[in-house]
């Protein structure tokens, strides 16, 4: 396990699944954590587990779509914890009910589009200034490996606001490089979630969603979260410094489906 120690963590979504699972793991490196998540209370929750765990971290109350709720966020994070040095771009999902293409409405696309993509902006945008003035840092951004295959159908806006993401990645590790700053994605293949309750999708074509891609993957498994927390630490860590504009597939070779 890479020591995290002296690095304040922000990490997206961070009230439930994946984002909980980052920043759980990255606290019990050492890292200070802010938890944003438009879910504030869980984010509290989480906060309290890590904290009795002896970690280090602050919830505030986020939805990265929103500009000025972003501001806010990193403002009260920063606040309590100091400079953020390592973001992780998390907070997305498919968020609108699954359809063919032509079924989708203009506001339920941009709905995914904005939390996705726009929200990955939005919040490097708001720790770009301090890291280029400082000279390091680490932005992880939460891609798919959906991106790659153009699958399951159903999911356009999600599959097309991620291939931003990996877009988005490279035009960051360009721009960013000369000031010391890292930028890389990660595209978690299938983790199916503990629950669909509440979700776009729901269980009959959950499963139908996870029949289909495991049986196109080298590891025949769904992926589970402590499978994603290794590259994050990685990236989050020292040990990257020589690596940006990346996307790191961790999907049990889902990606090498033809």
């Amino acid at each position: 396990m890479a020591s995290l120690a002296g690095k304040v963590v922000l990490v997206t979504g961070a009230a439930q699944g994946l984002g909980r699972a980052y920043a759980e793991h990255l606290a019990g490196c050492g890292a200070a954590v802010a938890l944003a998540d438009i879910n504030g209370e869980g984010a509290e929750r989480v906060a309290q587990v890590i904290g009795e765990a002896g970690g280090r971290t602050v919830a505030v109350t986020m939805d990265v779509s929103d500009e000025a709720s972003v501001s806010r966020g990193f403002a009260a994070a920063q606040a309590e914890l100091g400079e953020v040095s390592v973001l992780v771009n998390n907070a997305g999902g498919v968020l609108v009910p699954t359809g063919s293409a032509e079924e989708f409405s203009l506001e339920q696309w941009n709905r995914v589009v904005a939390v996705n993509l726009g929200g990955a902006w939005l919040c490097a945008r708001a720790v770009i200034p301090q890291m280029k003035a400082t000279g390091c840092g680490r932005i992880i951004n939460i891609a798919s490996a959906t991106f790659g295959q153009g699958q399951p159908i159903g999911m356009a806006p999600y599959i097309a606001a991620k291939g931003g993401v990996v877009a988005l990645t490279r035009a960051l590790a360009r721009e960013l490089g000369p000031f010391g700053v890292t930028v890389n994605a990660i595209a978690p293949g299938l983790v199916p979630p503990a629950s669909t309750e509440g979700r776009a999708v729901d269980a009959v074509k959950l499963k139908s969603i996870v029949d289909l891609v495991v049986a196109q993957q080298c590891v025949p498994r769904a992926g589970v979260a402590q499978d994603l927390v290794g590259a994050i630490e990685f990236l989050a860590s020292d040990a990257s410094a020589f690596v940006t504009g990346q996307l790191i597939n961790v999907d049990g070779g889902w990606s090498l489906a033809g």
